[in-house]
């Protein structure tokens, strides 16, 4: 589909957004937006791979239950501090995608209006021009 001048793509109001805040936020509060992007998209698939690499030698390992009770509650307590950062990471990755998919919808909405109310008052001036030529 041809892009329009008058019709924003959710994408180019995202990429608007990040550069304003790019240019609002210091180097450190954007270095740390990067880090924690970085840690959401690639971290969380290690974490899952950590619990599996820790989990199965956990059910061979010759080693009493307390052990395995202690290594069994890190690897549960790992995914919780690694994963619902990133998960919650992600929810607001994705609500920022809706809402500006909302705004572009939006602006698309009212350009089509604004577009329906012109030709509108036209059709009527028209009909004004047509009545008067009778």
């Amino acid at each position: 589909m041809q892009p329009h001048s008058h019709v924003k793509h959710p994408n180019e109001i995202l990429e608007a957004h990040h550069d304003e805040h790019v240019r609002k936020a210091n180097r450190i509060l954007y270095t740390n937006e990067v880090i924690l992007e970085w840690v959401t998209n690639h971290v969380l698939a290690s974490v899952i791979l950590f619990d599996i690499a820790l989990i199965v030698p956990l059910l061979v390992l010759p080693a009493p239950n307390q052990i395995k009770l202690v290594l069994g509650i890190i690897s549960s307590n790992w995914i919780q501090w690694w994963a619902l950062p990133a998960l919650q990471r992600s929810q607001n990755k994705t609500q920022a995608q809706n809402d500006a998919k909302a705004e572009a919808d939006h602006e698309t909405l009212t350009y089509l209006a604004t577009l329906q109310d012109e030709q509108m008052q036209l059709l009527k001036k028209l009909e004004e021009l047509a009545e008067h030529q009778k």
